[in-house]
């Protein structure tokens, strides 16, 4: 086997069989999997089959509806977009920002980014690893989700203006291990507010309007990375994504944001008819 992999000309063909391998694994485990199909809390009976549309207006509006959870919504938004860059800059930031620390070490470019690569996925690992044996916070998760993501507002901060190997590697494996902390935190709470019948509607208006940020800001990275530092452009985002969770520490419809009968409260006012005399 080690003969085998030593021959191929590049680690490509690994790289790619290796993820097809894993995706079909994740893709068997359905079909030992029963999905039961959601019933009404109040009626007892299954959610009413409606179109595609109004299945979007109806998870859209509870979202809106309950206004704690928007801003939730637009924390991710904003982390989406500030730290998709920081892919796309990597081997930038590799190939100029950190050539004096790694070429005097006597390593390659390739040696480098790996090393970083490998390091982040290692970090993202026992991230997950971490939040499984723990289980996370039980009361307060929002702030398992806002300081997890200010914190890693800093380190991307660190990262942007880092200009050892070293140095860079660790504060990557603090990043990727802080994201599944900061997920699971966030995924337990939209799934405890809101009703399982109406989770699918809800968290795939939530996904699309917190991941259209990524592509978008991927697409702007390569432009930006182009006419501009990459690594102060990283800091720059960093540092808004920090201010902006740092501020959110004292927005109080965030903080209420597990407070059920709170965001209850806020739908029904919305949805009351008018009082007229």
């Amino acid at each position: 086997m080690g003969a085998r992999l030593a021959s191929l000309p590049d680690g490509t063909a690994l790289a790619i069989g290796l993820d097809a391998i894993t995706f079909f694994l994740a893709a068997l485990t359905l079909g030992f999997l029963r999905i039961p199909s959601p019933q009404h809390a109040e009626s007892g009976k299954e959610a009413e089959r409606v179109s595609i549309w109004q299945d979007v207006r109806i998870g859209a509006q509870y979202i809106w509806q309950r206004r704690p959870l928007l801003w939730l919504l637009g924390t991710f938004t904003l982390a989406n977009f500030a730290s998709s860059p920081l892919e796309v800059f990597q081997p930038l930031l590799v190939k100029f920002n950190l050539a004096p620390d790694w070429s005097a070490r006597g390593l390659t470019y390739e040696a480098a980014l790996a090393l970083l690569v490998s390091v982040g996925s290692v970090g993202g690992v026992l991230g997950g690893v971490l939040i499984s044996l723990w289980g996370g916070l039980r009361r307060r998760r929002v702030y398992g989700v806002v300081v997890a993501i200010l914190a890693a507002g800093l380190v991307q901060i660190a990262f942007g203006l880092s200009g050892m190997l070293y140095a860079s590697a660790g504060l990557l494996f603090v990043f990727h291990g802080l994201i599944p902390v900061m997920n699971s935190h966030s995924q337990t709470i939209w799934q405890t507010q809101t009703p399982r019948e109406l989770q699918g509607r809800v968290f795939a208006v939530r996904r699309l309007i917190a991941q259209f940020t990524w592509p978008l800001a991927t697409a702007l990275a390569g432009w930006v990375g182009g006419a501009l530092d990459p690594g102060l452009v990283l800091a720059f985002l960093g540092l808004t994504l920090s201010a902006f969770c740092l501020a959110q520490l004292f927005n109080r419809q965030l903080l209420r944001v597990e407070d059920k009968a709170y965001l209850d409260s806020l739908a029904a006012v919305q949805t009351s008819p008018p009082v007229t005399s």
